[in-house]
């Protein structure tokens, strides 16, 4: 998908139903956000990029206060955390680098660079990440590839886990809703929880 025809995503991809998850207002919370994403396109989106992310960020967390939030977090807390970093991150770095399908990478994480040049820096940076939740706290924190991700998370991240043959998509379904939290607060990334290697760290490293 590229970045400058999102009006033309529709709706994101209906997750199958082992994936359908009941804490309130969750269709609301993803109709919102996919009305300001074609509030946002109306317009070249190169000079509208601040727009859908701030706005997208200040609508999921408007969304989730209250008892929201608490269900929210109550699950994520309650659900086996093993591998699914791992795998958004790696789903992630795939459409990053897809630069034939889609621009994020070319036209908002490094804006201006040749495919060819910024698809390198990614593999670079990313050989260098073990994939798991520390590298989940770098790269939401990330200048140029954290906003790239919650991108990710917010209009790609579901159609990927429709397609994917990952198990436990519902549980995966809660985790990606936990990140877009995280992007657009992020003082609720201590609930991720890391480990360094044989110290534990302030956070509990269990992907």
């Amino acid at each position: 998908m590229k970045i400058t025809d999102l009006k033309q995503q529709g709706q994101s991809a209906n997750i199958d139903q082992e994936c359908i998850y009941n804490y309130d207002s969750s269709f609301q919370n993803q109709q919102s956000l996919q009305s300001i994403s074609n509030q946002c396109d109306q317009s070249n989106f190169q000079s509208q990029d601040s727009c859908i992310y701030q706005e997208c960020s200040d609508s999921f967390q408007m969304q989730l206060e209250g008892y929201e939030m608490s269900d929210l977090l109550e699950k994520f807390d309650n659900i086996s955390k093993n591998n699914i970093s791992k795998n958004i991150i790696k789903s992630f770095l795939s459409y990053l680098l897809d630069t034939k399908k889609n621009d994020l990478l070319t036209e908002f994480a490094l804006k201006g660079t040749k495919p060819s040049y910024a698809c390198k820096m990614a593999k670079n940076y990313f050989k260098l990440q073990s994939f798991n939740n520390k590298s989940l706290h770098k790269l939401i924190q990330h200048p140029k590839y954290g906003k790239a991700f919650e991108f990710y998370l917010t209009f790609e991240a579901e159609r990927w886990l429709a397609g994917s043959k990952v198990q436990q998509k519902q549980t995966h379904l809660i985790y990606i809703d936990f990140l877009k939290l995280c992007c657009s607060n992020p003082k609720y990334q201590e609930y991720i929880i890391s480990y360094k290697k044989s110290k534990k760290n302030k956070y509990d490293d269990r992907s």
